[in-house]
């Protein structure tokens, strides 16, 4: 497959969508959510179809994370209220074109008692696009139990909301009025974590993020497609930071940024709609493409769920090949 037909988010991958306001979630009195982004249509036995899709200016095809939210909630709807999605494995496949709807056919691969799973068929025009399996578990207590710990980072009301876009794109300080009423209208809002002294010029990064609206009408399966939805967002960019490819007078050019797979574990009930950290850590940069983790937590510091993600980085500029990181924005684990 020719890697320049792959993947979903291009420019959007690098972007913080913000919107202003200070309040503490789910108590400052918001419109219920809006799951337009979510939506599927029936179309046929364990077939749905999107409702709506985004394509970000500038993108060559829909938006990634859209594109996973939506298959998420559709492999949910053929199994039991009693189970939870524990992982989610994506390929991107080519572009999703935004003049057409997406239809997810959904096939039962397994159903036990503990864990049932399944595969997405994303389709446009009878060609697949992206595909998933999805695995779910029947909640179980368990003896044994760690993580790594949250690392302490300012908290979202101290941050300053902006639509100030941070893209190897940018081509100026601010976004124009299109783009940002573009960004504005997303159903998530972020705010990016100031980088710590020290770690400047390391692939790694940290946000706060957030559905916009009330979710607490919704069930846990919504949630979690809110946050699969919100998880590629400024993911695989973090790989490319160490080489601020955005910044004036930088040596080095970016040409193409776009996603190959996308995985996400999911390990703890959470609300989408409350404030969560998403950190980020890129441990490998090599042959044209960046690898990139992704670990985000609640506000009392529980690490709900887990990221991963490769795609395409092409650029360029002086070759720095060895170029060696000992340490990222996390701290240590202790053993």
């Amino acid at each position: 497959m020719d890697p320049a037909a792959a993947g979903a988010a291009h420019v959007v991958d690098d972007a913080v969508p913000t919107a202003a306001g200070d309040a503490d979630p789910a108590a400052d009195g918001r419109a219920p959510f809006n799951h337009r982004a979510l939506e599927l249509e029936e179309a046929g036995p364990d077939t749905y179809l999107s409702v709506d899709l985004w394509r970000p200016r500038g993108n060559r095809g829909v938006f990634g994370g859209q594109v996973v939210g939506q298959a998420l909630a559709a492999a949910g709807r053929t199994v039991g209220a009693e189970y939870r999605c524990n992982s989610l494995h994506c390929y991107f496949l080519s572009a999703g074109a935004g003049s057409e709807m997406i239809a997810y056919e959904v096939r039962r691969l397994r159903q036990g008692a503990s864990y049932c799973t399944r595969l997405v068929l994303a389709k446009q025009r009878g060609r697949v696009i992206f595909i998933a399996t999805a695995s779910f578990q029947r909640p179980e207590a368990a003896a044994m139990g760690h993580q790594y710990a949250m690392p302490a980072v300012p908290g979202p009301e101290a941050l300053a909301a902006s639509e100030e876009r941070t893209g190897p794109r940018r081509r100026a300080p601010r976004a124009g009025p299109g783009e940002a009423d573009e960004y504005s209208a997303l159903p998530v809002e972020m705010r990016a974590v100031p980088t710590p002294a020290g770690h400047a010029g390391l692939p790694a990064r940290a946000v706060w993020m957030r559905a916009k609206g009330d979710m607490g009408a919704l069930g846990h399966a919504q949630h979690q497609c809110m946050l699969a939805y919100a998880s590629d967002f400024a993911l695989l960019g973090t790989a490319a930071r160490p080489y601020r490819a955005h910044s004036p007078g930088s040596p080095y050019t970016l040409s193409m940024i776009v996603s190959l797979d996308h995985a996400i574990w999911f390990h703890a009930p959470f609300r989408a709609d409350e404030w969560l950290l998403y950190v980020m850590e890129s441990p490998r940069l090599a042959a044209g493409r960046g690898l990139v983790h992704g670990r985000i937590y609640a506000r009392d510091g529980t690490l709900v769920a887990s990221t991963a993600q490769e795609g395409v980085i092409r650029g360029s500029g002086p070759a720095r090949p060895d170029l060696l990181f000992a340490h990222s924005l996390g701290p240590a684990p202790r053993l």
